[in-house]
């Protein structure tokens, strides 16, 4: 790219310079939204991440947030559940009380714990259901003795500061993003040689990156 050095910085940038920083940026954003389950964006209890919480007694609904009575997770950093991730066990016993949480349509979860007198039922929450805003319903009511657990994946990040790199992208695949973002500026200078060469390295890039961390297609079993 003419009439570029070697970057120290790109605070205040202008000109072609600025350019390119919004091109990298835009290429950051532009591959973490491609897909909303890459494995690299899954905040998981068994990695020292994900979710933790205790509803209290007769609580059967859990916001996004980091204060009592939320799931202790901040809306700014959170994108969506992995709903067959949740469990939940006895909070006093530990893990090896863990069950497996089934999650349901909200209106289903509504109509089966939130009718008539299954509303004052409090006892060990089976089932889970996700409203609307991102809130954890739990079916039954908790009784007050259990924690829940489950992954999620986390909100797409942004660089802005000079350090600032790739969260959670592999340095193996952080040529992702150069290539992207030379694909945006060959279509800005109508240069079709420099986005032809983008495209091709950046496929092969990403195919390698979408086999590793996308979720493997598996053949469904017999019909009968």
């Amino acid at each position: 790219m003419s009439g570029l050095t070697s970057l120290t910085t790109v605070q205040s940038a202008t000109g072609q310079t600025d350019r390119v920083a919004n091109w990298v940026q835009q290429a950051w954003n532009d591959l973490q939204v491609m897909h909303s389950d890459w494995g690299w964006m899954r905040s998981s209890t068994l990695n020292a991440g994900g979710a933790s919480f205790v509803p209290g007694a007769g609580v059967y609904r859990m916001p996004l947030g980091t204060g009592a009575g939320t799931v202790g997770v901040a809306a700014a950093d959170f994108a969506s559940w992995v709903e067959d991730s949740f469990r939940n066990y006895v909070t006093t016993t530990g893990v090896t009380s863990e069950i497996l949480m089934e999650c349901v349509d909200y209106d289903a979860w509504r109509n089966g714990y939130m009718y008539g007198a299954q509303q004052a039922v409090q006892t060990r929450p089976v089932v889970i259901a996700i409203a609307g805003d991102m809130t954890v319903m739990c079916g039954p009511p908790s009784n007050g003795s259990y924690t829940i657990t489950a992954d999620y994946y986390v909100a797409p990040t942004t660089m802005s500061a000079d350090a600032d790199t790739p969260t959670g992208l592999p340095a193996q695949y952080h040529m992702c993003i150069v290539y992207l973002a030379l694909w945006k500026y060959g279509y800005y200078q109508a240069a079709s040689e420099v986005v032809d060469r983008a495209k091709r390295e950046y496929r092969t890039l990403y195919n390698q990156l979408a086999a590793k961390y996308l979720p493997r297609l598996r053949a469904g079993g017999a019909l009968a």
